[in-house]
């Protein structure tokens, strides 16, 4: 497959920033997010995506001038300047039909339709655009929109609610438009000098590293997760949701395959779950609010035995979950967040420099609503990630929605030899089809 840039350029807001919005000061989770792009891929099966073009463009600067942070460049560690330098834009042809890259999808060909490097940091952080675009039209006409990111200034919710402000404007829609919210985050958690920190970023556990990773996607059916979670079950979860039956397998798989390559028996288990803030919190903090507004929720799973069940891992994602509550969500204002993070990355120091726990990062994306982000031409046939064997973190899983909405997909990161072992787990593969072909609308 061939992708070729036919043109480069920067996008600016159509409105400049107003003067009293011009700063805006990172939150504390801002600060500890990982310096590194985050990738999207929605794919749409129109016969004429290069007369979109023009209109994806000028919707572009305009819904820059409502989220001024994606076209601005960060200042220093506690702020980002909303400069109106605008954000990084590209037109590419791909020599491909783009059912045919659907069936099933080129996972180790996604990097190409997207316009940077995802998941490498990023150390020329004064001059690096905080949002990428590339848009791909393949031979037959459909449209691929690559979106890449900066972790410093959005989460997946943030990111969600920039693409569909974007569809909504793109479609000239007459419901009234979403209006982000920058600043709430960063009064309630504001930023810190993290000089004195152990570990200053708080996935430092679960992505310790960048190396050549491979990337898989495994598909679950709805019957499929039903069975999970009833398997799932324990004396503590008596009702799994999915999530914690899908994490709990994973996480299972993981295990064992860090147990077969090593060959010594099972190290403590650290999964890292990103956890909404905002339902979790509710007021003052809402739908609006923007930025990284997620605390980290952490398991650990040190084995008696070898015996490692999914009613075990479900009841320690389960217990992890729990403790993440309002109350504890309000404790975090002022200076209680900086305490946890010191105190969290003091703790997780000493464990990596005496147990070196298996460790791995989990973000949920299921019901975000990606699949419904229409541009005036119908939803995506399919939302796709990143993928190939590339540098990146490593021990990377992420959860979203199928395009039907019914199951779930996981989008599995690791090194090779962990790949090579997990991919095969009979465990895994008695619930998950690997790598399944797209529907067609």
């Amino acid at each position: 497959m061939q992708v070729r840039i036919v043109s480069r350029e920067t996008i600016k807001p159509s409105s400049p920033t107003p003067s009293h919005l011009k700063e805006i000061k990172f939150c504390l989770f801002d600060q500890i997010a990982p310096k590194a792009y985050f990738p999207t891929i929605l794919f749409y099966p129109t016969n004429d995506g290069l007369l979109k073009l023009a209109q994806l463009k000028k919707s572009l600067s305009e819904v820059l001038s409502r989220f001024h942070p994606f076209s601005g460049r960060e200042k220093d560690q506690f702020s980002i300047e909303c400069n109106d330098e605008g954000a990084s834009y590209s037109e590419a042809l791909v020599d491909y039909d783009m059912f045919e890259f659907l069936q099933p999808p080129k996972i180790d060909l996604l990097n190409h339709l997207l316009p940077c490097q995802p998941w490498v940091t990023c150390h020329d952080r004064a001059s690096a655009v905080c949002l990428a675009v590339q848009l791909n039209v393949f031979s037959c006409g459909g449209l691929a929109i690559g979106v890449c990111v900066l972790h410093t200034i959005a989460d997946g919710i943030t990111v969600s609610a920039f693409l569909k402000t974007w569809a909504t404007i793109a479609r000239g829609a007459d419901e009234q438009l979403f209006c982000p919210d920058f600043t709430t985050a960063s009064t309630l958690f504001p930023p810190r000098d993290l000089a004195s920190l152990t570990c200053s970023n708080r996935f430092m556990v679960a992505w310790k590293k960048e190396a050549i990773c491979v990337t898989r996607r495994f598909v679950f059916d709805a019957n499929a997760i039903t069975t999970l979670k009833a398997k799932a079950k324990g004396e503590y979860v008596s009702n799994p949701t999915r999530y914690e039956a899908l994490a709990a397998l994973i996480w299972k798989c993981l295990i064992s395959a860090s147990v077969t390559i090593s060959g010594l028996p099972s190290r403590p288990s650290l999964l890292e779950h990103a956890v909404d803030m905002r339902r979790r919190m509710g007021e003052p903090l809402s739908g609006y609010s923007m930025g990284n507004v997620i605390i980290v929720a952490n398991a650990v799973y040190d084995p008696a035995d070898s015996n490692i069940t999914l009613p075990d891992l479900a009841t320690v994602v389960r217990q992890s979950l729990d403790e993440v509550n309002g109350d504890f969500m309000r404790s975090l204002q002022g200076d209680g967040g900086f305490l946890l993070v010191s105190g969290y990355a003091d703790m997780i120091a000493e464990m990596l420099e005496t147990e070196g726990p298996v460790s791995l990062g989990f973000t949920n994306w299921c019901n975000f609503g990606f699949n419904e982000i229409d541009f005036g031409w119908g939803k995506p046939v399919w939302v796709g990630h990143s993928g190939g064997a590339n540098l990146s973190y490593v021990n990377r899983i992420l959860f979203k929605d199928t395009e039907c909405g019914k199951g779930t997909e996981a989008w599995v990161t690791l090194e090779e030899k962990e790949m090579a072992v997990f991919e095969n787990d009979p465990d895994l593969l008695a619930f998950a089809s690997p790598n399944p072909c797209v529907s067609r609308p």
